[in-house]
């Protein structure tokens, strides 16, 4: 069951995935794909030529662009802000210049944040609200900050990860289990009994409910 609200747009040959809702004044144009399992905020749009994985969640006013692609489980808070030309003119058509922008499973974009065009954000990135991303992420690094920076690495599930940017080590998640390991400057995950990025297609999602969880304070990111 889609569900789509009366005051939206859903143009002809647009591919709307099974359980997802689609609400007040959203637009999905006729070339576009958006998964099972989404929810599409209040006046979000997306594009001919836009991607939109499973189980992603779009916050309000969020557009996706052309040539934008996105994983499964991507979170997109209300406001945030994908760019598809690097150096735009309006006495300029440069539609043929579009660059691809790769946002990986499990990626969080707080609200306000900008991403420049032609990079790939890493799986499992978070990226602060009101930052701006200029490159290409690494797998769960928490990014912060106009440019972003790196701060820490962050879970799948949503958890500040106590091991350095550089280094050796080790850690479990107590939530899910997930086992992280830290190689020099790259982070890895083999994930738990169940894996909570996972995706079965076909059937309604049932997400996971959080229990406590180490607040991302700003004190934390800085």
């Amino acid at each position: 069951m889609i569900q789509i609200h009366p005051t939206a747009t859903v143009d002809p040959g647009a591919e709307i995935g099974a359980h997802t809702a689609v609400w007040h004044y959203c637009h999905v144009e006729s070339k576009a794909k958006v998964g099972e399992n989404c929810n599409l905020g209040q006046n979000v749009y997306i594009g001919n030529n836009a991607v939109v994985g499973h189980g992603c969640r779009l916050g309000n006013s969020v557009a996706i662009f052309s040539h934008v692609e996105l994983g499964n489980f991507v979170f997109c808070a209300p406001f945030m802000v994908f760019t598809h030309i690097a150096f735009p003119r309006a006495a300029v058509n440069r539609r043929a210049s579009f660059e691809k922008t790769i946002v990986k499973d499990g990626v969080s974009l707080g609200a306000n944040a900008t991403v420049i065009p032609g990079i790939t954000i890493g799986t499992g990135t978070f990226l602060a609200a009101g930052s701006t991303l200029t490159k290409s992420s690494k797998d769960w690094s928490l990014m912060i900050g106009t440019p972003a920076r790196q701060v820490a690495w962050v879970s799948a599930y949503g958890e500040k990860i106590p091991l350095p940017l550089e280094g050796q080590g080790d850690w479990t998640c107590p939530h899910t289990q997930d086992h992280y390991r830290l190689d020099g400057a790259s982070l890895s995950r083999t994930p738990g009994p169940r894996d909570i990025l996972a995706y079965t297609p076909g059937s309604k999602l049932e997400r996971l409910v959080a229990t406590e969880v180490e607040d991302l304070r700003p004190e934390d990111l800085a």
